[in-house]
């Protein structure tokens, strides 16, 4: 049975915020948020640091790149169930969700790294610890992403979108490197015991959290968890607006996102002649920096109401971005076009998520919002897309498919959705 949800407590906002850079981090005045902001940043720290730890593992033990390849591959598929976990997060307590979520998360790491640390780690238990980290981060994201909702009020709600994902790509940046620093320092085991602590630090955080602004959800409907998914696709199917967002969200990270990660190994190897990794790991950093300005920039004009005007531009940007990218061979200019494209796609990616919990009431929002996330577990199924296409003709002609695709996309809603394109929020 759920938990009753306590009626929004009733609290005196901040003074009205003025203009410029000043202000671009004015949605950390609300105290649950910056609990909350806290959390993203230890536990998207203790994410890339651990897949990091778990590829080298895993090749170091194996020698084989398609273990490699398996292993990260099995923290992505459970993202599939991100609609699931949204029915959860809109029957349940989110926070008390949150917490035991992270839990299960340390137990997990400590397992595994006691595992390693005994010198009884095989690779299958490489696949179990994977894929039940990814069944845990299924449940995490969608829970994550309506409480950010519930910590704000409706005014800061764009900005504390923008600075939550801010903290995910400066870690996304951060981690990778601390990861591979832990793993020559104090080797694989402890670091997993060190991500266990980090989950630990992310559970004694939420505590004192409360969903200051959630509204009143009232009591749970008698029916099945499947039937509670059902209402939620059928809301989003009979709603324009969030239909619309969900389409624009779901295109550019299959022709775009995904087309772009998965192939930039061999970009950079046969395209950009650099086998030593060098080339690879500045592109990947060009993607962390992008991704950064990004969420900087709609951090700092949050307050621009023509929302569907961004994601037309922005979807349209980082489409071009990755045509323009299929006929360059040149690092330099590589790199100054793959910041560009992720610059665009995550002022997209941030808008929509704005646009969503602008518009959906919030007994519906941990559905929207799980469904909304499937976008990362069709990433890989996007990206074998693109190895195809990059096997049968090359890398460039796939990300010329691909970006004329969800330019294609885009431009027909543009055309079509007036309604989307004119829409005030």
């Amino acid at each position: 049975m759920a938990e009753p949800q306590p009626e929004a407590i009733k609290t005196v906002s901040p003074p009205p915020r003025g203009n410029g850079w000043g202000q671009t981090l004015h949605a950390l005045k609300y105290r649950n948020f910056r609990l909350l902001w806290v959390t993203t940043i230890l536990i998207s720290g203790g994410n890339w640091v651990q897949q990091v730890t778990l590829g080298w593992l895993a090749f170091d033990r194996t020698g084989s790149p398609l273990v490699v390849s398996v292993v990260l591959g099995l923290r992505a598929l459970p993202l599939l169930m991100a609609p699931m976990s949204g029915v959860m997060a809109d029957r349940f307590n989110r926070r008390k969700i949150l917490m035991a979520d992270q839990a299960v998360l340390a137990l997990l790491a400590v397992i595994f790294a006691i595992d390693i640390l005994a010198g009884t780690l095989e690779v299958w238990h490489m696949y179990a610890f994977s894929f039940a980290t990814g069944v845990a981060w299924s449940l995490n994201n969608p829970v994550r992403q309506t409480l950010v909702a519930n910590s704000v009020p409706p005014d800061a709600l764009t900005n504390a979108i923008a600075i939550n994902s801010m903290a995910f790509h400066a870690m996304r940046m951060i981690g990778p490197a601390v990861g591979g620093s832990l793993i020559v320092f104090v080797g694989p085991g402890i670091n997993f015991l060190i991500q266990a602590f980090m989950y630990i630090a992310v559970f004694a955080s939420i505590l004192p959290y409360r969903a200051e602004y959630a509204q009143e959800r009232g009591p749970v409907k008698q029916q099945s968890p499947f039937a509670d998914l059902t209402d939620g696709f059928k809301y989003i199917l009979g709603d324009r607006v969030i239909r619309t967002t969900i389409l624009l969200t779901l295109v550019p990270t299959f022709f775009v996102m995904a087309f772009t990660a998965t192939q930039l190994p061999a970009y950079a190897s046969v395209t950009l002649g650099s086998t030593s990794g060098g080339a690879l790991g500045v592109m990947f950093t060009a993607m962390g920096v992008g991704g950064l300005l990004g969420t900087v920039m709609v951090a700092r004009f949050s307050g621009i109401r023509r929302k569907g005007v961004v994601v037309l531009v922005t979807g349209t940007g980082a489409a071009v971005a990755l045509i323009a990218l299929s006929f360059i061979d040149s690092l330099w200019l590589a790199v100054l076009v793959v910041v560009v494209q992720q610059f665009f796609f995550i002022i997209l990616m941030t808008t929509n998520n704005t646009i969503l919990h602008t518009a959906t009431p919030d007994a519906m929002r941990g559905r929207v919002m799980g469904i909304y996330m499937l976008d990362i577990g069709l990433q890989p199924l996007g990206g074998v897309i693109a190895g195809v296409l990059a096997t049968v003709y090359s890398v460039s002609t796939a990300w010329f498919i691909g970006g004329a695709t969800g330019l294609s996309i885009m431009l027909t809603v543009a055309m079509f959705a007036k309604s989307f394109r004119h829409m005030r929020l």
